[in-house]
């Protein structure tokens, strides 16, 4: 049997976190060993992995200790954790996800001199590395201790290798969704009534947390462009936490005039709903590994609009599913938006052409058989 213990900094409700949940079920069910352990106490989703009868190893609760030593006890901690765990097995495989966990369980493999297998993921590009030089400079010094590097988008692959990477030591494993929470939904007039939208509006939706890096800001100022143009009912429809940029562009729409068709929902569990309830999808950040954010809205059915960062493009094929358009870039961004709102017949076509695609490469069993197809390939 295979075994597989995946690390990561938390088990907050975050892309990877809630991947892990999504893909660790499906991998048991095939036969394979998974266990997680975690660096950190936090773990809202760790029911998950319960439900699913996976050992979750928790790092103990420190938030009483001031921040400085907090950090300090944490690092001796997190090492010693991973490096016990090394020296008593030796056979498992290690598979650390994001950053943060590669960089602790690369120093630990490389301080106990572990023979096995251990795999990094890559869930984004490597932009982090610029605000924090010399984490970055360390992490690319880890790459040569690595067994092998997982991307999710091809983009994230072809940084791999120009990071260092031999092209045998990389593979892609992209990103799949469930897609059971989209099935026998209501029809899209129950659902707008039960979320007390209107039935006439055109309702545009962004699924991403308010950070900046986000692209709220181009969204807006393009909306602001062209809302003269729009039918006169139309919504946008913004889910995700606030970062604390909400004020600031509650601010912004009210000085482009759309305030009143802005509405900011915050954390949401009834995704699928809005996003089976609306007509446009968007997600127009400025860096991206690969977005389950756009594979949900074209499981929905909805045509994507989405920046050309990452592996958007790889997701959204150009007049096909949706518009990709230049990143920063709020011209372009509306004027796909205004061809999608203005013209119902490309919102069905492309969102059919979107649903398909999704139906047929990026299901979560399919992401969970290339999964388990590359730890198979270990083991040859």
């Amino acid at each position: 049997m295979i075994e597989i213990e995946f690390i990561i900094g938390s088990l907050e409700i975050g892309g990877a976190e809630r991947h892990l949940s999504q893909v660790l079920p499906v991998l048991k069910s095939m036969g394979i060993s998974v266990r997680v352990l975690v660096l950190s106490d936090k773990a809202p989703l760790k029911p998950i992995f319960d439900k699913a009868n996976i050992r979750v190893s928790l790092g103990p609760n420190l938030d009483r200790m001031p921040s400085f030593p907090r950090k300090i006890i944490r690092f001796i901690i997190s090492l010693t954790r991973l490096m016990t765990g090394f020296l008593r097995d030796r056979r498992t495989i290690r598979h650390a996800f994001l950053p943060e966990a590669y960089l602790f369980t690369a120093v630990a493999a490389c301080l106990t001199f572990f023979p096995g297998f251990f795999i990094m993921s890559r869930r984004s590009l490597s932009n982090y590395q610029k605000r924090r030089p010399f984490l970055g400079k360390l992490e690319r010094f880890m790459h040569k201790f690595t067994s092998k590097a997982l991307g999710n988008s091809q983009a994230v692959v072809e940084q791999l290798y120009e990071e260092g990477f031999q092209k045998k030591k990389v593979d892609l494993v992209y990103n799949g969704i469930d897609l059971s929470p989209f099935q026998n939904l209501p029809s899209k007039k129950e659902l707008r009534k039960s979320l007390g939208l209107d039935q006439e509006s055109l309702i545009f939706i962004i699924v991403a947390n308010l950070i900046p890096y986000k692209g709220h800001e181009d969204l807006l100022n393009a909306l602001g462009r062209i809302y003269l143009k729009l039918p006169t009912k139309w919504k946008l429809l913004c889910v995700g936490y606030d970062a604390g940029i909400q004020e600031q562009l509650e601010v912004q729409a009210e000085a482009l005039r759309i305030k009143d068709h802005v509405r900011f929902l915050g954390k949401r569990l009834d995704t699928p709903s809005l996003l089976s309830a609306s007509d446009i999808g968007i997600l127009c950040s400025h860096e991206e590994g690969f977005s389950n954010a756009i594979l949900e809205g074209m499981a929905a059915g909805l045509p994507m609009v989405v920046t050309n960062v990452g592996g958007n493009a790889e997701a959204v094929a150009n007049e096909h599913t949706g518009f990709v358009v230049e990143s920063k870039n709020p011209v372009a961004l509306a004027d796909s938006l205004l061809k999608l709102a203005l013209s119902p017949e490309s919102r069905i076509k492309f969102g059919a052409a979107g649903k398909e695609k999704i139906e047929q490469r990026f299901t979560l069993i399919e992401c969970a058989k290339n999964y388990a197809a590359f730890y198979q390939s270990l083991k040859k």
